[in-house]
């Protein structure tokens, strides 16, 4: 993974130069460098309001703590949107400046993207965010809106997922982009640590045990189930094949029930995954679990459709929304809630979406 470190930001802003002045995204104020000092900060400059001349201008800088915030915030989630207010726990004069000046480094981009509403569950994407996409670049000097075309949660600042190594050659059908496979990892990450604070095991698909997750496999992960010989519940061959086929599916500790039975979808479709839990169910007919489909927000209505229809009506389908799974596991990395709550703390967030017929 690429490390951003208070330094890098420091060059990179120094290339914008002390002598071009450059505008805030709104266009209604302006501000120069005046000073860098390398090679972790301070940056000094002055702003004033555009429609008035630099002779107007007022002074202000950036701190070596500010920088290295952003260093620290960003190098930990490339390609995911910051809300640059709640980094810095409201606006300011030299907030506001160094939102602009990164955004004006090729590797920065504005974004808006969509944001659950904690109160109405509405999605809303009026808030300003900006994103560091080190693979990514625009011009120098320029600021570019880029599209995030997932739904965020409000503690996006205290998720983690480590470094995930996906690889084309760890690409399918269903995965068919690097970014796609990478969610999918970053879901299964969330569930097994989910899991742990519920005291539950977890088993993760045989095919995705092996992706390198920061200096481990998937499958080396804290929690994660190292072989079916310990599962007792599965006491047939045919459970243990259709077992090791499902994204993820969590045991209790003494490994006597199943809590939920979980299927990672993506913008490909729903089909297979409610596929693989029937022939699961079929396995073990008279299991009782929660059969659920974690997928984005905006396939919802999709998965209320597949999971209503035949043959999959039997499973009586959950659903959990891929800003619920980001949301929970940010609830538990920022407030240390492993072994404190009891496993039934997850029922309210598995949506039950299949309807009563007469």
């Amino acid at each position: 993974m690429q490390i951003l470190r208070a330094a890098d930001i420091v060059n990179m802003i120094a290339q914008l130069g002390t002598y071009k002045a450059y505008d805030y995204y709104r266009k209604r104020t302006k501000l120069r460098i005046t000073e860098i000092t390398k090679p972790d900060g301070p940056i000094k400059f002055i702003r004033w309001d555009s429609q008035q001349s630099e002779s107007n201008a007022t002074p202000g800088g950036i701190s070596v703590n500010q920088l290295g915030t952003v260093a620290s915030v960003f190098s930990r989630s490339p390609n995911y949107p910051i809300h640059f207010d709640r980094l810095f726990s409201g606006g300011g004069n030299s907030r506001s400046a160094l939102e602009t000046l990164l955004a004006c480094t090729p590797n920065f981009f504005i974004s808006y993207p969509q944001k659950t509403n904690p109160y109405t569950g509405a999605t809303e994407d009026k808030l300003k965010h900006i994103m560091w996409c080190p693979g990514e670049a625009h011009r120098i000097g320029e600021i570019e809106t880029k599209e995030y075309k997932q739904v965020i949660s409000e503690v996006e600042l205290d998720i983690d997922f480590g470094d995930i190594g996906v690889t084309p050659g760890m690409l399918s059908a269903e995965f068919d982009t690097i970014e796609a496979k990478k969610i999918h990892t970053q879901m299964q990450v969330a569930l097994i640590r989910i899991g742990n604070a519920l005291d539950f095991k977890t088993l993760i698909a045989k095919n995705d045990r092996s992706i390198p997750v920061e200096n481990k496999h998937l499958g080396e992960l804290e929690g994660v189930i190292q072989s079916l010989d310990e599962v007792r519940i599965l006491y047939n061959e045919d459970s243990k094949k259709m077992a090791s086929f499902i994204d993820c599916i969590w045991f209790s500790n003494d490994f006597k029930y199943m809590p939920a039975i979980i299927e990672i979808e993506h913008s490909t479709g729903v089909t297979s995954g409610l596929t693989r839990m029937l022939k699961f169910k079929e396995a073990i007919p008279a299991l009782t679990t929660n059969y659920t489909v974690v997928a984005p927000n905006d396939m919802r209505n999709k998965v209320v459709s597949e999971a209503n229809s035949t043959p999959f009506r039997i499973l009586r389908t959950r659903y959990m929304a891929y800003s619920t799974v980001r949301e929970l596991y940010g609830l538990i990395q920022r407030y240390k809630l492993s072994n404190v709550v009891q496993r039934t703390f997850i029922e309210p967030f598995l949506e039950n979406i299949v309807e009563d017929r007469l």
